[in-house]
């Protein structure tokens, strides 16, 4: 009886890592799946907006209504936006101060992509998670970004100004590609010093 119920047990146990093992290849394959669905897009295919309130608008990142988004200056010659990401209780400093630059590049670069805008002043400062009145002076950075200057990274970066590989088409959504996730993530401190001189 006692052997029974070992192998019993044992056969139980295998089959759970074996399913464990079968979801994680369910996985992988889903993961392949959904990148080899995205889709290079050309210069021409790129969606345009009219203004940088607009295609903030439409991206929904951030928004006025979560007090995430404030127009400062909405003159589209002379705009100057904030953003902010919440940011939750236990974050470290470097998190907080990486989040705060990574805004200000992803919202420059999409402006520069999206828009025929050629300077913006970007100040990005965390909010509470769960106090959207609260704002965490500490970390606030302004940066005024031209349209040469985004050039000239892209340039560096990429060989190219061609700010479409900036993004990918998935079911006809253009989202953020590999590219965009360099600028962000890779080499971030070094697009922000260049992009805030």
């Amino acid at each position: 009886m006692k052997k029974t119920l070992l192998i019993a047990s044992i056969c139980a146990l295998l089959s759970c890592s074996n399913d464990k093992k079968n979801e994680s290849v369910i996985t992988e394959n889903e993961t392949k799946i959904e990148t080899s669905q995205t889709q290079n897009i050309s210069p021409s295919e790129l969606k345009k907006y009219n203004s940088v309130k607009e295609m903030l608008e439409d991206a929904h990142d951030f928004t006025v209504e979560q007090g995430t988004l404030k127009f400062i200056n909405t003159d589209e010659k002379n705009l100057h936006i904030q953003v902010s990401k919440p940011t939750i209780e236990g974050d470290s400093d470097k998190t907080i101060s990486e989040m705060v630059k990574r805004d200000i590049v992803y919202i420059a670069f999409q402006a520069f992509a999206k828009t025929s805008i050629n300077k913006i002043t970007i100040t990005s400062i965390p909010i509470d998670f769960n106090n959207k009145k609260k704002y965490y002076d500490e970390y606030k950075r302004t940066a005024i970004v031209t349209r040469d200057r985004a050039d000239q990274i892209m340039q560096k970066e990429f060989g190219s100004k061609d700010y479409s590989i900036l993004f990918v088409s998935l079911d006809e959504i253009q989202t953020p590609s590999d590219n965009f996730s360099k600028l962000k993530f890779q080499d971030l401190d070094l697009v922000y010093s260049e992009l805030s001189k």
